[in-house]
């Protein structure tokens, strides 16, 4: 009989909620051993030292002879290396090669709940002959513009549709496009305002995504994901104390 629950809409239980769930998940990965295990051991069981490629091509449907479906796997995965094996070739940002980024790309999904990855594309040069970067963004800087964070996120874009938390969709529910900010969350070090960038989940040309979202959806007319940490971040965060507390109790006692 106490067990009074209320539930409604998914933006209204996550949407409206996640600034504060990201906050106290990722303080506990950072603060808490049981939290940083958890993240860390999928991260591990999962991607390991990265998942690589192994090209299989389907030489009887393209009317290839075994010996020529052999050469072309050979060179298809060694020219893929090349551009996976340098961090420079395949990292916006120029920290981690491809299989490190999968490792960021998977912490970050489970300690924010969704993390997105945008397609960019640079200057080929002869070091650096391909133009596909990948920029791992983490959930804060996809929002809603000029909406207040952790309060309501939800906005009107200027073509008429509905926004969710950064996540602009049509009338049929579809995702269109997604709003990134050049800041985190009142972040108070930003040497530059606030800016918002709106990029088309695909481009106009290609059809091919321009930003991949990585979230697990729970329930229908979700947009955004939950931290991995959420169902436990209270037992999680009694139990750091309750540690805490036995030890400063044994010290004083020792």
């Amino acid at each position: 009989k106490g067990f009074t629950a209320k539930s409604g809409s998914p933006r209204e239980d996550i949407d409206w909620n996640n600034y504060t769930l990201r906050q106290r998940g990722r303080m506990l990965f950072m603060s808490t051993p049981i939290a940083k295990s958890a993240v860390t051991t999928n991260r591990t069981n999962v991607i390991g030292m990265g998942l690589q490629l192994k090209a299989k091509i389907d030489h009887v449907t393209r009317g290839m002879t075994p010996e020529a479906a052999a050469e072309w796997q050979r060179h298809t995965e060694a020219e893929f290396a090349l551009w996976a094996n340098n961090k420079r070739a395949c990292d916006a940002t120029g920290v981690n090669d491809f299989y490190s980024i999968q490792q960021l790309a998977l912490t970050s999904w489970l300690t924010s709940g969704d993390c997105f990855v945008v397609m960019k594309q640079y200057k080929p040069t002869p070091l650096m002959p391909y133009s596909l970067r990948l920029h791992v963004l983490e959930a804060d800087r996809v929002r809603t513009p000029g909406k207040t964070v952790g309060v309501n996120t939800d906005g009107i874009a200027e073509n008429g549709n509905m926004i969710y938390d950064g996540v602009e969709v049509d009338d049929n529910g579809a995702i269109v496009a997604y709003y990134v900010a050049n800041t985190y969350p009142y972040e108070i070090s930003a040497r530059k305002p606030e800016e918002f960038i709106r990029v088309k989940a695909y481009g106009d040309k290609t059809g091919l995504p321009n930003i991949i979202q990585l979230m697990e959806s729970e329930r229908a007319d979700q947009y955004r994901g939950v931290s991995y940490l959420a169902p436990v971040i209270e037992p999680l965060l009694q139990l750091r104390r309750y540690t805490e507390s036995e030890l400063t109790a044994a010290n004083i006692e020792a």
